[in-house]
This record gives C-alpha cells, structure tokens and sequence, in this order.
C-alpha cells in the first residue's frame, strides 16, 4: 500500500475539524498529531495519508491509527479519509514525538477493539465496546446485568413477570421477541441508555481491553469517574481554603437583611 511512499521528516497535525467528516464523527481534534498507520511511524504527507485511507476504504480492510493528544498516545480504527484541515509539525517535534513513541507498549492490530467513550458534565464516564455480545441474544437479562444497566433489568424482570401471569405464551413470544430485538440493536440500546442518564459521545478510541480503554481516558481526564474500574481514585480539585472560608461567608444571610428570591 505504501511502497511508492517518500518518507519526509514531519508529522501531520489537525489544524481544523470540519463539521460532518470522518474526523468530527470520531471526535478527533484539532492539535491531534497522526502518528503512525497500522503501527508504521507514518511521516509521508497529508496528500499520501489521504490516499492510503482512500485504498483502506476501497478495499474494506481494517486499520489503526495512533493519534498523539495532551502527550497521550491512543489508536482509532479508521475506514476513510479524515476530510480535515492539516499542518505539519516541525524537525524537533517529530523528533520528540518519534522517541517517546517508541518506548511505548505497541499491541498488535488483532489484540485492538473498538471502544466509544460517554460522559456526562460531572465527568462521570461510561466506556462502551463496539461489539455484539451473544448473550444479549440468548439471555437479555444476563446481557443487561454485565453491562450494569440495573434499571433497565428490573424494568424487563417486572414486564416479563406480568406478561407470566397472563400466559405463558404471551411470555414466551415476549421473551423470544425481546431476544431477538436486543440482539440486533444491542449497541443501539446501550448508546440510548447511556444517554437516558445525562450521557453524551465524546470520545472513540481502540484498546486491548477495558482496563486499557479506561486509563486512556484517565490520562485525559485525571478527573475521569466509572462506575466500575481498577483504577485508583480520580483527581480532585484542591479547594483553597481562604477562598471557601470566603465562599462561606457569603453564603451566610444576615437576617436583618431583606432576601429576594
């Protein structure tokens, strides 16, 4: 794919996102600094980038981006051209960037999945894998309880309970309808979920596990909350305790004033 490449020495760096292309519908931003292709340290140019992904596409293939931000390196599969605007960044950046690259841990593209990332505005996240699970289909409450969505589980647990109570075919052709729905629209679903809850996109990213998934976003967001992790506690802001004494005070009404609400 790359045989006819001419290696220069710089890196390709977003300059601006442009709204609808492949690059703001994977939450890529600018100052994000494209690293590598596939694991390759990728210096040939935005003209060639956008012809290789161009081949990707044609030829359906699956590959992997590394993506530099904040110093945080992380992968994102891509399947088409980007559509933005770049810049190139200097000798003494990519010399830097080729350098740290290198000393970190490289996984192999079939040890990737694909992950997509959810918050809310008290940072509370919700990483989700890209992929069917089989249990959604064979034992939805099963499926449910793994991906912690415990409302939505007593929620089909007291429908099917009643439709039991009413007959037992009504049940069954519940049970089967309901399986068969929860497994083509799994991803679908948890997305709705996740939004249900205050949660929005923010971010895409590819990994080798969980685990993995969750301390990229912890990298770029020290103060970044799950629900379930290994993680340590995330970073709290410290408080300076002149300006809460301040804060406190102000909080106090003097009753022999007047307070309008």
């Amino acid at each position: 794919m790359m045989a006819e490449n001419k290696e220069g020495n710089f890196l390709i760096k977003i300059d601006k996102v442009v709204n609808g292309s492949y690059a703001f519908k994977n939450f890529l931003k600018p100052n994000d600094v494209i690293v590598a292709l596939d694991n390759q340290f990728y210096t040939y140019g935005e003209k060639q980038l956008t012809s290789d992904l161009k081949e990707i596409k044609k030829n359906q293939q699956k590959a992997f981006v590394t993506i530099l931000r904040d110093d945080i390196f992380f992968e994102l599969r891509v399947e088409n051209s980007f559509g933005c605007k770049f810049v190139t960044t200097t000798k003494d950046e990519t010399v830097k960037i080729k350098s740290e690259y290198s000393t970190r841990q490289i996984y192999e593209l079939d040890e990737l999945n694909e992950y997509i990332a959810m918050r809310d505005v008290y940072r509370n996240y919700e990483i989700i894998e890209n992929s069917n699970s089989i249990s959604a289909g064979i034992f939805p409450p099963m499926w449910l309880a793994y991906s912690q969505k415990w409302w939505v589980l007593f929620l089909f647990v007291a429908i099917m309970g009643i439709s039991l109570t009413v007959n037992i075919f009504i049940f069954l052709l519940g049970w089967l309808l309901t399986s068969i729905y929860c497994y083509k629209a799994q991803l679908n679903l948890l997305f709705s979920f996740s939004m249900l809850e205050g949660k929005v996109f923010c971010m895409k990213m590819a990994a080798n596990s969980m685990d993995e998934a969750q301390k990229i976003v912890r990298k770029l967001d020290p103060k970044s909350k799950f629900k379930f992790t290994r993680l340590p506690k995330p970073l709290v802001e410290e408080i300076d305790e002149n300006k809460k004494d301040k804060d406190n005070k102000e909080n106090i009404v003097d009753e022999k004033e007047t307070v309008i609400v």
